[in-house]
C-alpha cells in the first residue's frame, strides 16, 4: 500500500489593484492609457481565477481515508446496502483535524467512497480525483483514478478480530435530525489494539449509524451521515470497471498522474498548473452515476 504524504492544496491568487496618489498627477492621456491597461490586467486575472478551479494531484492522495481501511469500517458494513453523503473529521499526526466529504456506498460488506471535488459541470468528468473501493471481508480493495481510467490494489495488514456492542448503557439522544439510540462499540484488531466509538443509531432509519465518534478521550474521528438511502447499489460498482488499466501499486498510479499533470502544464507554457489530465481509455465512469 502506498505511503501517505501531506497534501497541499492549490488555490487561485486574486490580484488587487489600488489607485494611489501617483495617478492624480498623471497627464490626461497617460491616465487613460494607465486605466485601460489596468482594467485589462484586472479582467485577465479575474477570468483566470474563475475558469481554473485547480485540482492538482499530490503524493498521498492514493491512500484511503482511515474510516474506509481502518477499524471503524466494520461499523459500516453490517447492512444490506445503503448510499449516503458523508462529512468526516479525521485526526492528523500533528494534532490538527482534516475534513473530508463525499458519497459513501455499501453493499454486502463492500464500500465505495467518492470524495467531493471543487470542480463542477463538464470539467468534473476529466478532473475528478481518486476514489476508493474497499472489501471489508478481504481487508483489501482498490484505489481508482477517473481521469487516468486506471486502478491499483490496496490492502491493510491489520485486521479486525472482534466487535463488542455495549448496549446496557444506551442513551436516547438525537443526531442529524433523527431520534437515536447512542451506544458504545469496541473494535479489537489483530495488532492487539482496540478502538472505542460512540454510535448514534437512528430509530427511524433501521438503526443506521447517522453519527460515529471516537470515544477514547482524545479529539479523534467523527463521521456524520445525511441523505441516507437504504437500498442496494448495483454490485458491479464494487469492482474496477472493464477497460480500466491496472497499475502495479497505488504509488505507481499516483506517480503517473503527477507526471502527466506536469507534462501537460509544461506543454502549455506553464500557464495551466493543475489543469485536467486528459482522460484516456473508455468513457469516464464514476460511482456517483449509480445514484
Amino acid at each position: 500500500m502506498g505511503s501517505g504524504a501531506m497534501v497541499s492544496r492549490a488555490h487561485c491568487v486574486t490580484l488587487r489593484f489600488e489607485f494611489g496618489p501617483v495617478a492624480a498627477i498623471l497627464a490626461v492621456d497617460m491616465k487613460k492609457l494607465f486605466r485601460t491597461a489596468l482594467l485589462a490586467l484586472a479582467a485577465a486575472a479575474v477570468t483566470g481565477c474563475a475558469s481554473k478551479t485547480r485540482v492538482p494531484y499530490h503524493a498521498g492522495d492514493e491512500a484511503p481515508p482511515d474510516f474506509l481501511a481502518g477499524p471503524v469500517a466494520v461499523l459500516l458494513t453490517n447492512f444490506e446496502g445503503f448510499s449516503a453523503s458523508l462529512t468526516a473529521s479525521l485526526p492528523r499526526r500533528t494534532g490538527e483535524q482534516r475534513f473530508v466529504s463525499g458519497d459513501l456506498l455499501e453493499r454486502e460488506g463492500r464500500l465505495i467512497f467518492q470524495p467531493s471535488t471543487a470542480v463542477k459541470g463538464k470539467r468534473k468528468r476529466s478532473e475528478g480525483g481518486m476514489f476508493f473501493i474497499w472489501h471489508e471481508d478481504r481487508n483489501a480493495g482498490f484505489v481508482l483514478s477517473d481521469p487516468l481510467q486506471a486502478y491499483a490494489q490496496i490492502a491493510c495488514s491489520v485486521q479486525v478480530t472482534n466487535l463488542v456492542w455495549k448496549t446496557s448503557g444506551a442513551v436516547a439522544e438525537a443526531a442529524g435530525g433523527h431520534p437515536c439510540r447512542r451506544v458504545e462499540a469496541v473494535v479489537e484488531s489483530s495488532d492487539g489494539l482496540s478502538a472505542r466509538y460512540l454510535v448514534w443509531q437512528a430509530e427511524d432509519a433501521k438503526w443506521f449509524p447517522v453519527r460515529i465518534a471516537s470515544a477514547d478521550g482524545v479529539r479523534g474521528l467523527t463521521l456524520d451521515f445525511t441523505n441516507i438511502r437504504l437500498e442496494l447499489p448495483p454490485p458491479e460498482l464494487f469492482y474496477p470497471p472493464d477497460g480500466f488499466t491496472k497499475y502495479e501499486s497505488p504509488t505507481a498510479l499516483m506517480n503517473e498522474l503527477i507526471v502527466r499533470q506536469s507534462t501537460y502544464v509544461k506543454g502549455s507554457g506553464g500557464e495551466r498548473e493543475g489543469e485536467p489530465v486528459p482522460a484516456v481509455g473508455p468513457a469516464n465512469w464514476r460511482p456517483g452515476q449509480a445514484r
